[in-house]
């Protein structure tokens, strides 16, 4: 953590920790401490680590170059080293790349979504103590040499499982529920008139569990392909990520949407059973069954209840905003790439609009910009830029 630096700095060496908000930053805090007293027992001598707050930006291509901003921060804070945390994934030759260290300064950057969903302070930590060591020479501190890490690109099934699950978890999921209030709305709305509707009680009392199932399943499609095709949320095979980065966006995304209205049909489902308790009668129920109650008849009732529900919500989501929910489904850094390379689906009208957007500007810039074919002065062509990264 940030600390008050002792007097004798020169006996000190210090690391620094960056990272993008959200989990990463949760997770440089969090080992910090423990950082620095591995590295005083691996390595003698005095470590102290320092959180820094800062944010390096993204470059033209969408990712971090942070050899281009070493050496500003470490004679700007005095460090020996820096390590920089981001939830951003790279997959260069198709494979997904675990840490960074090309550059030739004391810095390496982690691939926090690498390390998956358990054990990932740990694992950081670890991690984050190699490379440290591999910099440590004669000379002092420098540039980690990569002989002494392990693979920084990941070529397993299992490493690219790993990372599918740190991105959800960096996406956080939980925060798709808040913002997409019409959904839930929507749903409960829905979810409700299903208990209070007598006939509701006796098709769900004659289905099956295995029906029962397959309708709550899918009711949960439904919602979630509705919302990933409504919000523009499916990255575009002309996109202008790498096909690496584009498969694993889609995947994540599938599945941030999927956990996260799974999140809102188990509430539901809560809600509808404490619903029919309270305002379903034994006796009004035995009479429209025909036959004793059970408790399972109301878990039954919540359960068609609740996939009516799943249905309803994908017209709810028609009221939620767009950003709203985009910004809700992806960590912060990944949604500035997405935004970056334009990612976000528009409706056919507005693909239309950019698409002839880009004619005209051709057009123009191949007549000369003044449109009797005579070239600078004032009407000379001017660029028009359109939000995409050049180069």
């Amino acid at each position: 953590m940030d600390e008050q630096k002792p007097t004798d700095d020169e006996s000190w060496s210090t690391v620094g920790l960056m990272a993008d908000p959200g989990v990463p930053r949760k997770v440089a805090v969090a080992i910090a401490d423990g950082l620095s007293d591995d590295l005083t027992r691996e390595l003698g001598g005095r470590w102290r680590v320092e959180v820094d707050q800062e944010t390096l930006p993204l470059g033209p291509d969408g990712e971090i170059r942070l050899t281009e901003h070493a050496p500003r921060l470490l004679q700007q804070h005095e460090w020996d080293f820096v390590l920089y945390m981001t939830d951003l994934a790279t997959h260069p030759d198709g494979y997904p790349v675990l840490y960074d260290v090309s550059g030739t300064t004391a810095a390496a950057l982690v691939c926090v979504p690498m390390l998956g969903v358990i054990r990932v302070r740990a694992r950081v930590r670890d991690l984050a103590l190699r490379l440290v060591r591999s910099g440590v020479s004669d000379a002092g501190l420098g540039a980690p040499g990569t002989d002494r890490l392990p693979p920084a690109q990941r070529r397993t099934v299992v490493s690219r499982a790993r990372l599918l699950g740190g991105m959800v978890l960096n996406n956080r999921p939980t925060r798709l529920v808040t913002a997409m209030s019409g959904v839930v709305a929507a749903a409960a709305g829905t979810g409700a008139f299903g208990i209070f509707y007598g006939s509701i009680a006796s098709l769900a009392a004659a289905l099956p569990p295995l029906r029962l199932l397959l309708i709550s399943v899918l009711g949960v499609l439904t919602l979630v392909v509705w919302l990933i095709v409504r919000n523009g949320l499916w990255t575009r095979s002309d996109d202008e990520l790498t096909p690496g980065n584009r498969r694993m966006d889609n995947a994540a995304t599938l599945l941030t949407v999927g956990v996260g209205v799974g999140i809102i049909y188990l509430g539901l489902f809560v809600g509808m059973v404490l619903l029919a308790i309270v305002v379903m009668d034994a006796g009004y129920l035995t009479a429209q069954l025909e036959r004793p109650v059970t408790a399972l008849d109301y878990v039954h009732l919540a359960w068609l209840s609740s996939s009516l529900g799943a249905f309803a919500g994908a017209l709810g989501s028609n009221f939620d905003d767009e950003d709203a929910v985009r910004e809700a489904t992806y960590s912060l850094r990944w949604h500035e790439r997405r935004k970056l390379f334009d990612s976000y689906q528009d409706g056919e009208g507005d693909r239309g609009e950019q698409e002839e957007q880009k004619r005209i500007e051709r057009e123009h810039d191949d007549s000369g910009g003044n449109g009797n074919g005579e070239e600078g002065g004032t009407g000379g062509s001017r660029e028009v830029e359109d939000g995409r990264p050049k180069g």
